[in-house]
């Protein structure tokens, strides 16, 4: 057998490290990522001439002999699965050909599977941690590149129940990732000293964090649920982790709750993401002030001018400034051409997935400022003293809504089903477009009555909106109660799901 003078060197470096515990260091060693110097050459030569594809048993050998640290263990566990790890390392440099992208996705998945059952250890597992947050992150990056690139992909034969789950390159990574952090998880070391998390419970976050990019990048949102669910449920408080940690984790759980209309929610994660997110760091602050502006434009709460001329928001005024405009008008024209299929920025609100929620949900506040336009022009004051409600007729908000309805033909905002495509969808007297009826502004105006965003009641009989409450808040503060104070005091003792607050509740950093 060929000689291997540095790859022995290597090994006894190994050792050496195992004995002094030195974590970090480890990492330094257990590079992956190329360009390798030379010692890394040497070693790459080494092996595939030593132990080519197939002798891995013979390499085992070597390393096990090597590593005393390891074979023996420590506490009479023995630590076999950091010499399998070693074996996964060398023929991971063995056989890498990083021109070939996904026969490098499997490699590297396999190396962070040893690595990860190497965590496993209860006393020496801790060690391989840093290594192994260092292969979860190259091993994201991969897979979000391959995914972006499916042609790479498309010959690649899957086994008959990941055809069936319908599993992707990018799922599989994050759930080889999601163990190890399960593994940090449940870990029962100390977990924390002088308030910081310690062991394998410091990686907890950015193992997490490391899986949610995956699933975000290829919008497989819904398997955070679980990530989320755990850490609420079993994590040390998120405020004991460094604040990079908690920025991203708290922009993917805003994120993860927007994509599930819990608006109010991700209001509060991402304003919390964004206070403690440096000034610095302008392409993280962009991406959660994007989601943010959004989250609060639902609520009623619009984005200030101060916030608009921030670095980070650059551009985003053009976006969103003539939304919020077009709502306060209740100008329903305005508001459905603006965010339809064809608006003029609905490319980017599609990538960032939030034109049909900005859509549907904002509509609902372009009906209220409508309705009270209406009232303002055409309104019945009413008179306080003599107990005379002030009203509405609802025929006033049909006919200003059926006029600025006209205002869009076709209705840009419609969504019609691929299966009816072709079909005339208008009436078909005259060819018109279905403007709304009576029945819809009763249903519109209830629905904002129930929902706090109108405050009085309806006469069906009668056809009028009264206000009640008018002589404790005036007639506008009683019938058009502020949106964003009526939603956040529904909502605002909520627990937001995901985030561990702990005694101490939110730290800035």
């Amino acid at each position: 057998m060929a000689g291997t003078p540095t790859v022995d060197q290597f090994l006894t470096e190994i050792s050496a490290i195992l004995r002094t515990k030195n974590a970090s260091k480890l990492r330094e060693y257990l590079i992956i990522e190329p360009p390798y110097n030379e010692l890394y050459h040497k070693i790459i030569g080494e092996t595939r001439q030593a132990y080519p594809r197939g002798n891995e048993d013979a390499l085992e050998a070597k390393c096990s002999n090597a590593l005393p640290e390891a074979r023996d263990g420590e506490d009479g566990s023995s630590w076999t699965m950091f010499v399998r790890l070693m074996v996964a390392y060398f023929g991971f440099l063995r056989d890498v050909n990083i021109d070939n992208l996904l026969d490098t996705y499997n490699l590297l998945g396999e190396l962070v599977q040893k690595c990860t059952s190497a965590l496993g250890h209860p006393t020496l597992g801790v060690l391989v941690l840093p290594t192994l947050i260092g292969y979860s992150q190259m091993l994201s990056r991969l897979a979000i590149g391959l995914d972006k690139q499916p042609e790479l992909i498309a010959h690649v034969p899957r086994k008959a129940d990941e055809a069936e789950a319908g599993e992707t390159l990018p799922e599989r990574a994050a759930n080889i990732i999601r163990s190890a952090f399960t593994i940090c998880m449940n870990d029962r070391g100390v977990g924390m000293a002088n308030g910081k998390p310690e062991g394998k419970k410091a990686g907890i976050y950015k193992l997490c964090n490391v899986c949610l990019k995956v699933l975000f990048q290829c919008r497989k949102t819904r398997n955070a649920e679980q990530i989320f669910n755990i850490i609420y449920q079993h994590s040390p408080p998120l405020h004991v982790y460094p604040a990079s940690e908690r920025v991203t984790f708290l922009y993917y759980l805003g994120r993860y709750l927007w994509s599930n209309n819990h608006f109010f929610r991700a209001q509060m994660a991402l304003q919390a993401a964004y206070s403690q997110c440096r000034k610095t760091d302008l392409k993280q602050r962009r991406l959660i002030v994007i989601y943010l502006i959004a989250s609060n434009y639902v609520l009623g709460r619009f984005p200030s001018t101060v916030l608009l001329q921030k670095p980070e928001a650059r551009g985003l005024a053009d976006i969103f400034l003539p939304v919020c405009q077009a709502t306060a008008k209740g100008d329903l024209a305005t508001f459905r051409q603006l965010l339809g299929s064809n608006g003029p920025h609905a490319r980017w609100l599609e990538h960032f997935r939030m034109r049909l929620q900005l859509l549907n949900r904002g509509e609902v506040l372009v009906w209220r400022s409508l309705v009270r336009k209406t009232f303002l022009l055409n309104g019945v004051q009413g008179d306080v003293e003599a107990r005379k409600a002030p009203t509405l007729g609802l025929a006033d908000v049909l006919a200003l809504a059926r006029y600025l309805d006209r205002q869009t033909h076709p209705r840009e905002g419609s969504y019609a089903d691929p299966e009816f495509e072709g079909i005339d969808l208008r009436g078909s007297a005259g060819g018109e477009p279905l403007l709304p009826d009576m029945l819809e502004v009763e249903s519109v105006m209830g629905s904002l009555i129930e929902q706090g965003l109108l405050g009085g009641f309806i006469s069906h009989r009668q056809l009028r909106f009264a206000i009640q409450g008018a002589k404790k808040s005036g007639v506008m503060g009683a019938g058009f109660p502020n949106v964003w104070k009526t939603i956040g005091d529904t909502h605002r003792s909520d627990e937001v799901p995901g985030w561990k607050k702990g005694a101490q509740g939110l730290q800035h950093a």
